[in-house]
């Protein structure tokens, strides 16, 4: 092969790959390495110096996102000529497949509401050791997308969290299958499935694929499942002009059922595969690239790499301790807030904070807001006020503040539990007087209603901060949560009396209930505008660890770095820690 001589490859590790000739290559591209750029200019090199048919390469990555912004970068590349080269993800490229065969007639994708209702469906009418709730229900789909991703091996044990014992969960999961069958649709991951099932079929079909895609191109292919990898090196023989891009140290889709022993194993199952690496990183500082060296050198199933920066020194990465994450989220608005008074609202639309999943990144919105520090949102978040022991604590300050309303009193009635009866209250307004000549006949609630009253009473002359705590801990409500949480099936992330401390420190510094709900008519207004789209790139990227991939900041955040948090305490060993 020739030596580098090409202006537009940055290195020798970039040129290698361009050039690559026939045959499987394994590309190990780490972050701000340059991929795109390698793999636009390899399919240009491809069609231009090697002759090869546009029409018979294949292009695949993950998301339609993905695939459209590589189409582009190659048309503007290869601008004014539009070369008919196939850009898809998996899904797409395997349903087209299916199409193709006519296969699918008849059949169309079920959406996330109509797999949640079946789910929860399922779950109502079974002796299932699982309740209906929507984190259940969510939390079975992952464990059906997981089991049809991994190839529905005979095997599978569901995860300890799902509260499945192996036989529950293909119960489970034969029943939904059948409702899906009932509809005549397809699940989402089904596509991959039936896919390999057509191919290993129909052997016509399969080598008329074979014939049209001569060259396959994969990016991301860290996040490869095994089931999808199946069916890629189907299509890739007999040649095996396979060229995969990827880095194992970013594999992040372990619950989707990927994983970075399929990269590992890619020169096993492929002995004639080249490896090339592109070792400099171009898009981050050298302090940067060695402290995030440090850290994953501590993984073992990871294939070595030097990594080494090609920019300038920069500022070193800074390592902040908190008490807790109030505090944390308190520091982190007021250092945003600091840097938008300095440098301008620009600035902001270049730096970003990165969290696990979304349910984090509510509460320092929160403390945004309060600063006025403008931020955006990929995902669609649910207020924190939205939970039930905000809505509950909110619900006894209206009835003590706003004057006894029917509709409050009904939602803190019976918390904690009072046996106190809807049928008692048929006005607008609760009045204790009548309350207790409705119970007159039955003296063993008049205590009950008597303390009620008189705890009521207490609160008129408390603060927002004091009334809540001596909801909590004078009138019983934290035994109330606590109990309900020990008697949920499903123990999730959601934690009442983590939601109840948030509510009780938001409410700290308001004198006034009228003042506290003008705050949080703000901040739902604040943050609807955040995740409705209006303002995509425009503030703080608060963003999770998944959606971040692939993008660039000037500055960016990361809380939460604690044993128990980031890494989540489900992942504490083995492959979950690495991970």
């Amino acid at each position: 092969m020739n030596q580098p001589s090409r202006d537009e490859t940055a290195n020798y590790g970039q040129t290698l790959s361009v050039q690559h000739g026939t045959g499987p290559l394994l590309v190990l591209a780490g972050p701000g390495s340059g991929k795109t750029f390698v793999i636009t200019r390899r399919i240009r090199w491809l069609i231009e110096e090697r002759g090869v048919d546009p029409s018979s390469i294949l292009v695949i990555t993950f998301t339609r996102a993905a695939a459209g912004q590589m189409r582009d970068r190659f048309y503007q590349l290869t601008a004014p000529r539009m070369y008919s080269v196939n850009f898809g993800t998996f899904h797409s490229v395997y349903y087209h497949i299916l199409k193709s065969a006519s296969l699918n007639q008849g059949l169309s994708i079920l959406s996330e509401n109509e797999k949640r209702d079946i789910i929860k469906t399922i779950l109502l009418r079974s002796s299932m050791p699982v309740s209906a709730g929507a984190e259940e229900a969510e939390q079975m789909l992952a464990q059906i997308g997981y089991y049809k991703n991994a190839g529905c091996p005979g095997n599978f044990c569901p995860d300890e969290e799902s509260g499945l014992k192996p036989e529950d969960f293909f119960r489970l999961y034969d029943a939904y299958d059948k409702c899906v069958r009932a509809a005549g649709k397809l699940d989402f991951d089904d596509m991959v499935l039936r896919c390999r099932r057509l191919l290993m079929e129909r052997g016509d079909i399969l080598s008329g694929w074979q014939k049209k895609f001569r060259f396959i191109l994969v990016d991301e292919f860290q996040d490869i499942n095994p089931v999808q990898y199946e069916v890629l090196r189907m299509l890739a023989l007999p040649e095996n002009n396979l060229f995969v891009v990827g880095d194992d140290d970013q594999s992040i889709y372990g619950f989707r059922g990927a994983g970075p022993r399929i990269m590992l194993g890619f020169q096993k199952d492929y002995p004639d595969a080249q490896k090339v690496e592109l070792s400099v990183n171009y898009r981050s500082t050298p302090q940067i690239v060695r402290a995030a060296g440090r850290l994953i050198a501590c993984n073992r199933e990871r294939l070595p790499k030097r990594a080494k920066a090609s920019r300038k020194d920069g500022e070193p990465v800074r390592l902040l301790g908190f008490r807790d994450r109030a505090e944390q989220n308190r520091a982190l608005a007021e250092e945003l807030a600091k840097v938008q008074a300095r440098e301008g609202k620009e600035a902001m639309n270049r730096a970003a904070v990165i969290y696990r999943t979304n349910r984090d990144g509510t509460a320092l919105a929160e403390e945004l807001t309060r600063r006025g520090v403008v931020f955006h949102m990929k995902e669609r978040l649910i207020s924190p006020y939205r939970s039930q022991a905000a809505g509950d604590l909110l619900a006894y300050l209206s009835f003590v503040f706003d004057g006894h309303r029917r509709g409050d009193f009904l939602r803190i009635m019976n918390r904690p539990q009072r046996f106190l009866s809807r049928e008692a209250f048929q006005e607008p307004e609760v009045c204790f007087s009548r309350l207790k000549e409705y119970y007159g006949n039955r003296s063993y609630m008049l205590p009950v209603l008597e303390r009620l009253e008189r705890d009521l009473q207490r609160l008129e002359g408390m603060d927002l901060y004091a009334a809540v705590n001596y909801i909590r801990k004078g009138m019983g409500y934290d035994e109330y949560l606590y109990e309900q949480e020990m008697n949920r099936s499903e123990k999730g992330e959601k934690n009442p009396l983590r939601e109840a401390d948030w509510f009780m420190q938001q409410v700290r510094g308001y004198e006034e209930l009228g003042e506290f709900r003008i705050h949080i008519r703000r901040f739902e207004k604040e943050l609807e505008e955040a995740c409705a789209g209006n303002r995509q790139g425009e503030g703080v990227s608060l963003l999770t660890m998944h959606a971040s991939k692939g993008l660039e900041f000037d500055r960016v955040y990361l809380p939460d770095c604690n044993e128990g948090f980031t890494p989540h305490r489900k992942n504490m060993g083995g492959n979950g820690m690495e991970e």
